[in-house]
This record gives C-alpha cells, structure tokens and sequence, in this order.
C-alpha cells in the first residue's frame, strides 16, 4: 500500500471519527496498521476510538506501541493524559502533559488541561500558572478562563474569581455556566441581590432549568424573599414533578413563611417518597405543632429519632411539642437530648433556657442561654430571649443591649411598623422631628411612655405612633403629636420605637422612671364615673382576670373566672368586671354571681373610658395585662397575679414593681400553680375589706 493510499485511508478515518463514527474509523485504522503496524497516525486514531468506544484496555496498548516508535509524540501524550485523568490517575495525566508541552509549548489548550490536573491534586498554584500560561497564549480561551475562576472560587479568592467570571460573561454574554457559577461565588459572600441577578441572566440562557431555579430560590430565600423563592421552586417542580430537592427546599420556604398546611402537605410527599428523610420528618413535627395537630407532631419526630437518634433538631422539636402539652419535665428532657447530641446546636441550649425557665429553673435558664448566645451570637430569638433572662435577673444594661434583637425577630416583628428614616440613638435633637413608636401590645406601649417627657427634653419634636385603642387617651401627653397606627404620618427626621428608650437612656434598676401618675384620666369621665358609684359604701374593685387570647404566653397568665371571681366575693367588697372580652365559659360564672359582679364592660369605649372607671374604684385586681400598666400609670392600687416568669419586667421574687409604685405582685411560687397565689390575694383582699379601707 502506497504513501498515498494510506494518507488517504487515515484522512477518511479522521473524518468518520470527526462526525461521531469511531467504528468506522476504528475499521479503516485496522486496514492501515494490517499494511504498516507502525504507521503512528493510524496507531493514534485506533486509540482515540477504543477510548471512545470503551475499550480502555486495548486504547492503552495502542498507546504504547506509539511510545515505542515515536517516546515523545505529542498527541499521543496529550491522549495518554486525558485517559489517565478520566481514570483519576491525575499524577500520570501530569507527567503526560507536561511531557506533551515540550514537543507543543504553544498549544493553549493543552496548558488547560494541565491545569485541570492539577487542581484535582490540588496543585492550586501550579494550576494557576498552567491557566494563566494558556490564557497568555489565547487570551479568547474561554474554557481556561472559566477553569481559572473555579479554581480560585475553590481558594475563597473572591474578588480575583468573580473578576475571572466576568472576563468569560464579556466575551460570551450567554455562557450559562459562568453566570451559575457567578451567582454561588456571589451567595457564598452574601451577596443576594447581585446573586439573583447572575441566576436571573443563567435562566435567560437556559429557562427550563429545575437546579438553577433551585438556586434562584436558595438566594431568594436567603434574603427574605420568601413569596419569591417559592415561586421559583414551583417553576422548578413544574418542569420536574419529580425533583425531589426542590419539592424539600419548597416545602422548608413555605413552612417559614407560614403556609403551614401546604407545607405540612409537601413534607408528607417529600417523606413518602423518601421515608428514611429524618430532617424531613423532623420539619414535618414543627410545622404540624404550628398546625396544632401535637399528636401527630409527636409521631413525626419519633419518627424521624428512630432514623436517627442523634438528630438534634428532632429532639428540639419535641421538646417544644411537649412544651405546648404542658408536659414540663418531659419538655426538658427532651431539650437535654439535643445539646447532648450536638453540644454546638445553640438553638437546642436556647430552647433548653427556655423550657427551664417555663420549669422554673431559672438560674439554669440563664446559665444555658448564655451558652446559646455564645455558640450563635447572631440567632435573633435566642439573643431576644436571652435579654429576658438577664432583664429578669435586674442586668438592664446587658438586657436592654440584648433587646435590640426583637427588631430581627421575623416571628416577633411581623405586624409591627419599620422605617427607613435613620434610628435614634439619644443624641440631641436640636429641632428635628422624632417618631417614636408603640410594638407589641397595648400595656408595652402604656409602660414606655412614661419616657417621652425625657425625650422631649432633648430638644425636638414628637410623634408618637400608638395602637388605634390608645391614641385618645396617649394625646394628654404635652407636646407630643400622637398619630393612630394607620393614620397619615407627618414628616419626621428620625425614628425609634418606644421600647428602646430605656437603653437609650441608661436605665438601671435604681434609676426606673417611676414618677406616677405620668397618665391622667379624663375629668369629666372621671366625674361621671364617680357620680355613678357614689352610692357604693363597700370597696370598690375592678377585676381583670384574662388577657389577649392570642398572646403567645396567654395560657401562662389568664385564668379563667370561675377561678378567681367567687372568691373575691365577700362582704365589704363590691366587684366590677373590667373585663372588655369575656370568653364563652365565663358567661355562666357571670350570670350566677349576679350583682356580686357588676360589668362595667359595656360601658367602656376606649381606654379614656377604662382609665376614668379604674381611677373611680379603690383597687383594681388583675392578671398581666394592659389594665394592670393602666392603673400603675396613674397610680392607682393595683394587685397583679403573675406567673412564676413569664414576663422580665416583673424582676424574681419582688413582691412590688420599682416601674409601679402603686403595684403589689402576688406571683406564682411555682410555674403554672395559682392556687397560692388566689389564696393569698383573697385574704389580703378580706384584711382590706376589713379595715374598711378604700
């Protein structure tokens, strides 16, 4: 066979390799080495096919005989590495290489695959000599620059690799894989904004992408954009119904974002199509004790313990299904479990501080939730619930500096206003305008007011932002310009809510604004009020014996009034029902007490009305609640039954309030035991009574 017949065979079996037909050319090879065993061309494509083709054995072989004939044939060296390295046989893909680059030091895309060896040995700086070796030979070499980038991504050298990103995107602006890669390197610095729009640009490129809408989602997500990344992990699943990380990563956004039943709903899927799914299993626990189902919430995280005992997020999530029972020592218990587990969990320390502190330990409570802050000190809840702890333990400097951390409490914030004007911090106002704003509940809003005369005094205007309830009474206060949540805010400077002002101003326990009254009733109300009752010759006592069914430590603090009402029935003492909503089964109790009670509810409008009714009695007896901040602020007597400590204001043990002088505490000795305290505050109301004293 002729130079010119087998120049010709090899052309022909390149080009059926070339168009995917290694059988072909593997065919005409074998024509041409049955003629020259020796002929190196021919030799090379054999092996590039039985490569392809799978048969790595024989591709070796082929090799060799090459070596034999020609030891430093470039192309044959440069086959010789690519196998090696699909073999993870990187070592020999780098001798191979650099082996080639003698024969072919200008071939860019060989000083690539140099550096894709090397990386894998994590060679990084060698790696990224070959990278920028090849790129100063093609600096267009897409594929080395996008190597490069990866490799120093790997190396946390951000700024370098987004750098190395961007210079791919320029040159080609629809690279799918960059604009990916762009966004993780992008998210791995918290950089979520710019992160969604690199994922956005990928999904421009390639829109029907489940794993790159996942990671949309991821970024959304990260950033607060719950609705957000729900959208795009339904788009994920509508394109792949049966991808199971987004079907989990939507059901975790929509259980945050509080579409509890959907994502009870998607758990369960999720779970069934992976039973041995303990996190899923563990998440499904939480969202359906959010759900109220607590029995089957307990099923759920049995569940997923028996896959893993040591899953510490179960344990935590028992712990508080047991909470929510009122199974106390099985909620510690549980709570335990999980910092056993993983001692570095600080949600588990945190929920532990809590559940013994609902147990009443609280010097342990403190003690834990110190170790929770310290594991995590950038967990919003625990911070915010440590700052009870030491509030209640009488740090106010510490406490009120933890307390900042509410205002990062998704769970806790939802609701409440937020501005965008700069924060407050106690400097001189020098004539600006100050909003000032209520959170939380009516009685917060009433305890913190007493500071707007000292903010006044630094030099400003005021608004003050209050609950639609409390605006009329809240416009006594001098030099104020009180604004009903909802209403059209004036302009204002700057902002700050109310319950930041005893950071603000340095408050300790000796130091408590306590001049009362700070609130007056209105005098014509007043004088009606007293006009009514003036016949009444017994001690005149308003009673408040249940708060807000919807405040999450209700159970704690409300009782019901069969509970307290006939015992505060004796001579001496007429009672008068303040109670605004009374609940269903306290209607009975009512009826029977008959004019023993009178109910003075209907006649309350607002709290102008409460205020001048509670200013018109002799005591007012009452559960946590706003009624009990209404009467300490204007310095009526008030008894308060507290709970052992569920509220850090009302300090340990104190039988008085240094934020009420006018108040005396009958607290529980005993978390959720109120008989002692019902008994004690009955027989100092019959001493009262006694004495004939109003």
């Amino acid at each position: 066979m002729g130079n010119a017949a087998v120049n010709r065979i090899v052309a022909e079996a390149a080009e059926h390799f070339g168009a995917g037909r290694p059988d072909e050319a593997d065919a005409l090879c074998a024509e041409v080495l049955r003629a020259e065993p020796d002929h190196v061309p021919a030799l090379h494509l054999a092996a590039l096919a039985a490569f392809v083709t799978d048969r790595a054995a024989e591709g070796a072989a082929l090799l060799g005989r090459i070596f034999s004939v020609d030891p430093d044939h470039g192309p044959a060296l440069v086959t010789l590495g690519d196998a090696l390295a699909v073999k993870g046989e990187q070592e020999g893909a780098v001798a191979a290489f650099r082996r080639a680059l003698i024969r072919r030091p200008d071939d860019a895309g060989l000083h690539n695959k140099l550096g894709i060896a090397l990386g894998e040995l994590a060679r990084f700086e060698e790696a990224e000599a070959a990278y920028r070796g090849a790129l100063a030979l093609d600096a267009h070499l897409t594929r080395a620059s996008f190597n490069l980038a990866l490799m120093l991504a790997g190396q946390r050298r951000f700024a370098e690799a987004e750098q190395a990103y961007r210079e791919v995107i320029a040159r080609e602006p629809s690279y799918r894989g960059a604009w990916l890669n762009l966004g993780n390197l992008l998210v791995d610095q918290g950089r979520l904004d710019d992160a969604e729009v690199a994922y956005r640009h990928a999904l421009e490129v390639e829109p029907d992408d489940p794993g790159l809408l996942c990671n949309l989602g991821a970024a959304l997500y990260r950033r607060g954009a719950l609705e957000d990344a729900i959208s795009s992990y339904r788009r994920a699943i509508a394109l792949a119904p049966e991808h199971g990380p987004a079907q989990r990563l939507l059901g975790l956004v929509l259980h945050e974002a509080g579409h509890l039943g959907e994502a009870a709903e998607i758990y369960r899927r999720s779970l069934a199509r992976d039973p041995s799914d303990h996190v899923i299993a563990s998440n499904l626990g939480a969202c359906l004790s959010e759900l109220g189902a607590l029995e089957e919430a307990i099923s759920a995280c049995e569940h997923a313990l028996r896959l893993n005992p040591g899953h510490a997020a179960a344990w935590t999530n028992l712990g508080i299904i047991l909470e929510k029972q009122e199974r106390g020592d099985d909620a510690v218990a549980a709570h335990r479990r999980a910092v056993a587990a993983d001692p570095a969990h600080a949600k588990g320390h945190a929920n532990l501080a809590v559940a013994l502190r609902n147990a009443g330990d609280i010097d342990e409570a403190l003690a834990v939730s110190h170790r929770a802050v310290a594991l995590d000190p950038g967990q919003p809840l625990a911070q915010y619930n440590h700052a009870h702890f030491l509030l209640m333990n009488g740090d106010f400097a510490g406490g009120f500096e933890a307390y900042r951390w509410r205002r990062k409490c998704k769970t806790l914030s939802d609701g409440d206003p937020s501005f965008t004007e700069p924060e407050w911090h106690g400097e001189p106002l020098n004539g600006r305008t100050l909003l000032l704003f209520a959170e939380y509940g009516l009685g917060d809003a009433l305890h913190f007011v007493r500071y707007v005369p000292m903010v006044a005094a630094r030099g400003g205007k005021i608004v003050l932002q209050v609950q639609p309830a409390l605006a009329q009474l809240l416009r006594q206060l001098p030099d104020v310009n009180v604004v009903a949540r909802g209403e059209p805010l004036p302009p204002f400077d700057l902002q700050a809510p109310l319950m930041n002002l005893p950071r603000i101003f340095g408050t300790t326990l000796a130091t408590v604004p306590a001049d009362v009254p700070y609130l007056h009733p209105d005098p014509a109300k007043l004088s009606r009020w007293r006009a009514a009752l003036a016949d009444v010759t017994a001690l005149k006592v308003g009673v408040v014996w249940a708060g807000n069914a919807r405040h999450k430590g209700d159970r704690q603090r409300s009782l019901s009034a069969e509970a307290v009402l006939p015992r505060l029935v004796m001579p001496g003492v007429q009672l008068y029902s303040l109670q605004k909503e009374p609940r269903p089964q306290d209607a009975p109790v009512l009826a029977a007490l008959g004019g023993d009670v009178i109910d003075l509810a209907p006649a309350l409008g607002d709290f102008t009305d409460t205020a001048a009714a509670v200013a018109a009695l002799d005591l007012v007896i009452a559960v946590d609640t706003s009624v009990a901040h209404l009467a300490g602020a204007l310095a009526r007597p008030v008894w308060m039954l507290t709970p052992y400590a569920l509220d850090w204001r009302w300090l340990r043990e104190r039988e008085d309030s240094p934020w009420y002088p006018t108040m005396r505490l009958f607290r529980q000795r005993a978390p959720r035991e109120w008989e002692d305290p019902l008994m004690r505050l009955s027989a100092a109301l019959a001493v009262l009574a006694g004495r004939g004293e109003g």
